[in-house]
């Protein structure tokens, strides 16, 4: 599993805090930022316990502090159960003084990592799913005419195939790397001091799955893998993994009844957004500036 901590209480239940969550993050404003800046009220309601959603500048929160609650229902993986966050959803919902509700459930990723994405376990959990996002519509049907719905994922995912795992390290004498961190169907392979980027890329499309790559910067590449491969790595998930550039597709729905749904359908039914444009699309709806970011207005 490699360095850090876990927590086990059953055969699927596992919590990974690797070393880098003990150290500080790099922070830029937020949406939440944005927003309180200007007077909006807003609510982050998530199945996330970890900081990787950056909701701390939300006004109403939940899990409190980021502290899931003794006795809260969790899924396989420890995360709060969809039946568990939603309560909480819908309180935001109904809290009329609020303009910006970020809400987050998690067990549809829990059941495709571990059984597959495109199980039967997985497709019950994606119709109970479903439901919950329902009833959640249905408490916002007497603010429909001026509410904005987005519905995202933060990946796709894809099945392991039958072949040996990717193993960067096999290339590394060639390409001039001396490590490489393991992300499904990702690496971040670390090149040594002084090595060309781009010898370095060509010497990586020679190992064996390695579909592309891009610079993150001069000393780290990450690698992209073909489909259905996984990358060596200490731990792999029963069923499905993302990371892949296959898996960097995501859901994106739009509805609600603002005369903006109309305008937004359009421009994702016209090319696929990034999950990066979404914050820049829905900040000029709230009236809140957020300087300069990555993505795209996708009505601009």
């Amino acid at each position: 599993m490699g360095p850090g901590s876990a927590r086990w209480s059953s055969p699927r239940r596992w919590r990974y805090r690797p070393p880098l969550f003990d150290r500080p993050w790099p922070r830029v404003p937020t949406i939440f930022d944005a927003c309180r800046a200007v007077g909006i009220p807003t609510a982050a309601i998530v199945a996330d316990d970890r900081g990787l959603l950056c909701t701390g500048a939300a006004d109403r929160r939940w899990p409190p502090d980021g502290i899931i609650p003794s006795g809260t229902a969790l899924d396989a993986h420890g995360y709060p159960a969809n039946a568990a966050v939603l309560p909480h959803l819908l309180a935001a919902v109904a809290d009329s003084s609020l303009g910006f509700i970020f809400g987050h459930i998690n067990e549809a990723d829990t059941m495709g990592h571990d059984f597959g994405p495109e199980s039967d376990a997985a497709r019950a959990c994606y119709r109970a799913t479903d439901q919950v996002v329902g009833v959640v519509l249905d408490a916002l049907a007497s603010r429909w005419t001026d509410t904005v719905i987005v519905i995202v994922s933060d990946h796709d995912m894809q099945s392991r195939d039958s072949s040996v795992p990717v193993d960067p390290m096999v290339n590394a004498a060639d390409g001039g790397w001396d490590a490489y961190i393991p992300d499904g169907g990702s690496a971040l392979i670390h090149l040594k001091p002084g090595v060309d980027p781009e010898r370095a890329g060509a010497a990586l499309l020679r190992v064996d799955g390695v579909e592309t790559w891009v610079r993150a910067n001069d000393s780290v590449l990450i690698a992209g893998l073909k489909p259905g491969r996984i990358a060596a790595a200490p731990r792999y998930s029963t069923g499905g993994f993302h990371g892949a550039p296959i898996t960097t597709r995501t859901v994106a729905l739009v509805g609600g009844g603002d005369p903006a749904v109309r305008r937004i359908a359009g421009a994702i039914a016209t090319r696929r957004p990034h999950l990066a444009d979404w914050a820049p699309t829905i900040a000029p709806l709230l009236g809140v500036d957020l300087g300069h970011v990555d993505g795209t207005d996708l009505l601009g």
